[in-house]
């Protein structure tokens, strides 16, 4: 063997007995204690360690030396990395993960509401004997496709360990109380994919459940904060299940998927369909599983499997799927005012090629009153409406409406030469006539503004993703039909509030409202705000 190999180990030999014989001198020795002891020697010297440790090797053996160099180099560099180390750590201190937890606004104080709270405060701060006494002996909990574990003792044991594993970890840290339209109750969203839902039975929970948000993907229609589908509405796409599978054919077994929460039927115990329901949007079918409770009838869960192209759609039964004609005379002046004769007129002139004479048409269609003339608003004297069709432009554009003086020149606002009478019709003529290019043809981009506003209760059957679902909770909270409320008369002016739903693809059912302040029927503030009322994204982007 070459010679320099064997000086080579002998030195990481010698090097790693150095550290060894250091470890051993730092720990207590019967021998150096009653020495230093005998000699009054209170602290060990740190001459002395470096002695022990290498002055027999250093001075019997001198070809060592080099160990001795080596030594000290490993000494000064873990030393300075250590130092260097401190330094960043106390100069740049690393960003510590928050907890978030919070309410959606208006939630009633009920006893979901109460539950979600106690859970949440057990689930953060590890307070457990709120949640504990919340709990009926024999509770559940239903782990979506996984497991359901059953008896108090077992279920607190489960979500303590569930604390430990994720949240003390801090793994998840984004916790909200919201309200789940499914059920009409509030529930736990955590990290915004997973729900936590609740029965309740005489002020105690019976079963927890442990679901995703969106059974299948974010484009699907089985969004668990989202209304739940209608049996009646649905039961003629229905077929008796064979086989549940999941999207990828796969079998997929009834237990330990959602139960009744009204009623506390087991999954296993539900009656469970395949359903084939139209898509017109894509010109396809969904394909799907549904679970209807035979106890209370309401349709427990729907969870998406494929989609397939349509063959034919001309056997499509359409009973038992339409709304009534019910509306008011808000939906009787926005019908005539959003009718298809002007919104068909500029959608056939979108199609024409000599667009600077289009422009000409168009301008004088409006002028000569396309847009029934506002019965309670007026323009001032030496304006007039104007429209400009969208531009082929940039990203793409909307129709836009607009006041010109007789010159052609635009105002900045809409409202900043209109006279609105302060009743609940003259503010519904002003909402849709700064709505109006929601209706209006759009290019590309402009698209996403498009919107199909609910002034009849029929306005639904239009509408493929709502026309299946239960929207009678909407309905008994009169939150679908337009309306208008006035508020007093104050010094600064009438307060007057707009509220209307529009569908639009890529937000889903909105609920609008709009607040105009009127002063001597001029507008001078005007502040909107909107409600999600069902969640829903198309799928497609421009």
């Amino acid at each position: 063997m070459n010679h320099w190999i064997i000086i080579a180990i002998y030195w990481v030999v010698a090097v790693g007995a150095t550290y060894c014989i250091r470890a051993y001198n730092d720990k207590k020795n019967r021998l150096k204690i009653a020495a230093f002891k005998a000699l009054g020697i209170t602290t060990t010297p740190s001459l002395w360690k470096r002695i022990g440790t290498h002055a027999a090797i250093v001075f019997l053996v001198p070809p060592l030396m080099p160990v001795i160099i080596i030594v000290f180099l490993i000494d000064k560099s873990l030393k300075h990395n250590k130092m260097k180390k401190k330094m960043k750590t106390e100069t740049e201190p690393q960003e510590e993960k928050k907890y978030t937890a919070k309410m959606e606004e208006n939630l009633s104080n009920d006893i979901f509401t109460q539950a979600s709270k106690v859970m949440l405060d057990a689930l953060i701060f590890g307070t457990f004997d709120d949640f504990e006494n919340m709990l009926d002996e024999k509770v559940e909990t239903v782990l979506y496709r996984l497991k359901t574990i059953k008896g108090k003792a077992d279920v607190l044991a489960y979500w303590w360990d569930w604390r430990k594993r994720f949240v003390t970890t801090k793994k998840v840290t984004n916790f909200n109380v919201v309200m789940s339209r499914y059920y009409s109750h509030a529930c736990i969203r955590i990290e915004e994919v997973q729900l936590i839902m609740f029965q309740i039975e005489d002020g105690k929970i019976v079963k927890i459940v442990s679901l995703p948000e969106r059974l299948t993907s974010p484009y699907s229609d089985d969004n668990m904060l989202n209304y739940p589908m209608e049996y009646r509405r649905i039961k003629q796409f229905l077929a008796p299940l064979e086989e549940s599978v999941d999207k990828d054919g796969n079998p997929m077994p009834l237990t330990d998927r959602i139960p009744c929460l009204h009623c506390g039927t087991e999954s296993q115990d539900l009656r469970w369909y395949s359903i084939r329901i139209p898509n017109w949007f894509y010109k396809n079918w969904n394909l799907g599983q549904v679970s209807v409770c035979p106890q209370c009838g309401r349709v427990v869960e729907y969870k998406e499997v494929k989609t397939e192209e349509s063959d034919d759609e001309k056997d499509l039964p359409s009973e038992g799927s339409k709304y009534s004609d019910k509306g008011n005379a808000f939906s009787e002046y926005a019908e005539k005012m959003y009718s298809e004769d002007c919104v068909g007129f500029l959608e056939n002139a979108m199609d024409d090629e000599v667009v600077s004479e289009l422009r000409e048409v168009v301008r004088k269609a409006f002028a000569d009153n396309l847009i029934p003339q506002p019965s309670e608003i007026k323009v001032e004297e030496g304006y007039r409406f104007e429209v400009t069709m969208p531009s082929n432009e940039g990203s793409g554009d909307i129709t836009h409406i607009r006041i010109v003086d007789e010159e052609g020149n635009a105002t900045e606002t809409l409202t900043e030469h209109l006279v609105v009478n302060a009743t609940e019709m003259g503010v519904w003529q002003l909402y849709l006539l700064e709505n109006y290019a929601t209706v209006l043809p759009t290019v590309w981009h402009g698209g996403y503004n498009r919107r199909k506003y609910i002034l009849k209760e029929s306005d639904i059957d239009n509408i493929i993703p709502l026309k299946f679902h239960d929207l009678s909770e909407l309905q008994a909270q009169d939150k679908l039909m337009p309306c208008v409320t006035i508020g007093a008369d104050e010094a600064e002016g009438h307060l007057l509030v707009v509220h209307c739903c529009y569908w639009n693809d890529w937000e889903g059912l909105v609920g609008q409202q709009v607040e105009y302040k009127l002063k001597n029927g001029r507008v001078v503030s005007e502040n909107s705000s909107k409600e999600v009322l069902y969640q829903y994204h198309c799928g497609m982007w421009f």
